[in-house]
């Protein structure tokens, strides 16, 4: 399974990692980064990633969007959804072009974000999007493998008739070779602890790769892991949340307003968790051996000395997550029911070292691992389907 960096703001740190030999890619963000500096990077940045189209909000440019040839305000002024209709021929052209131009690994096909999906959302999507997009690629006979851009809600998870819609949609289509899949969720919680969704998740990525399609999950957090035994081809990291949890507000055009500034926060292997600094602060006080529950990278020693100075916007946190994040991912067993059964003790590994850490600092909901009961009770749930 390959490990894709999800570009957004300071993307040089992503970049840095990369060229280090962290990771296997990189998904570069239209709204962070401008065509033409785009174009202009090395070949060997592209050649084992691919670009996210980012238009979920047809009539916004957010950032840089509108530098992309493929914006619907270039094609034309004003843009309004009823001019897809004479312009998604254009659109799909200039779209597959400026991939082309880059020469990613794959080219993508677009999609359209609705809070609410309109009952014609799949037709619209297939005859906007995905049929003029497939007929210019195989009319051009452009010899790249083609991935379907798919946001998929909670309800198309929770509800069986809704999640049977859009796998049929999917899998309808003959000429894409997988699917780009972004799980929205709301959750408010720093991982994702709710055993219904995650056993959905694992069985709608199974669905996808019984019908041959490759399967890459953009904007995951440490769940990544545990979606991992549903065997896709890859999972992503990201440095800020809002790259490693999709939500529609990073695309939108919105006032800005004072914003608290989140406290630093360091993910740990062992804990499958990132913790605030604050209980890692705690932790050397109170835990004897407490940086042993960190993971050891070249950023570590920059880190565990008392002069740094713990900030959010700082790079080593998010740097040293990426290294260890993708060697995590590289020591995932290759076979499936190994891979569960290794999930499986390092969830209860980490369960044990909490009880530990806890009988001197105590920890709130987000730096704690009360989300591994629920992953531990969601693997064994999907392992007694296979």
């Amino acid at each position: 399974m390959k490990v894709y960096h999800q570009l957004g703001f300071r993307e040089n740190w992503n970049i840095e990692s990369y060229k280090s030999g962290v990771g296997d890619g990189l998904i570069y963000s239209p709204i962070n980064l401008d065509a033409d500096k785009l174009l202009g990077f090395n070949t060997d940045l592209k050649e084992y990633g691919f670009l996210d189209p980012q238009l979920y909000l047809l009539n916004e440019a957010k950032g840089a969007l509108s530098t992309y040839p493929y914006f619907p305000g270039n094609i034309k002024p004003d843009f309004s959804t009823p001019d897809l209709d004479n312009s998604h021929l254009d659109m799909a052209k200039l779209c597959v072009d400026y991939q082309q131009a880059n020469d990613f690994q794959y080219l993508v096909i677009p999609t359209r974000y609705y809070s609410d999906n309109p009952s014609s959302y799949f037709s619209q999507s297939t005859e906007y999007f995905v049929n003029p997009f497939c007929d210019y690629v195989q009319e051009n006979n452009i010899n790249k493998k083609v991935l379907l851009s798919v946001i998929v809600k909670p309800l198309m998870l929770d509800d069986v008739d809704a999640r049977n819609e859009v796998l049929n949609w999917i899998t309808s289509h003959q000429k894409i070779d997988g699917v780009y899949i972004i799980f929205e969720n709301d959750f408010k919680s720093k991982q994702i602890k709710d055993f219904d969704y995650l056993l959905n998740a694992l069985r709608f990525i199974t669905i996808l790769k019984k019908n041959m399609l490759e399967v890459h999950i953009g904007y995951t957090n440490t769940e990544a892991l545990l979606l991992s035994i549903a065997m896709p081809d890859s999972v992503t990291v990201g440095s800020y949340e809002n790259l490693r949890s999709f939500g529609i507000k990073r695309f939108e055009n919105l006032e800005k307003s004072a914003m608290r500034s989140p406290n630093a926060r360091l993910y740990s292997s062992y804990l499958l968790q990132w913790i605030d600094y604050q209980y890692i602060e705690a932790m050397k006080t109170l835990v004897e051996s407490y940086d042993s529950y960190f993971d050891d990278s070249v950023y570590k020693p920059l880190m565990f000395v008392p002069e740094f100075k713990w900030h959010f916007a700082k790079p080593e946190p998010y740097k040293h997550y990426f290294y260890v994040f993708d060697k995590q991912v590289k020591a995932l067993p290759e076979n499936q029911l190994e891979r569960i059964e290794y999930l499986k003790q390092e969830f209860i590994k980490a369960i044990d070292l909490y009880k530990i850490i806890t009988e001197s600092v105590l920890l709130d909901s987000d730096s704690d691992g009360s989300h591994l009961p629920t992953w531990v009770n969601v693997l064994n749930a999907f392992k007694k389907e296979i």
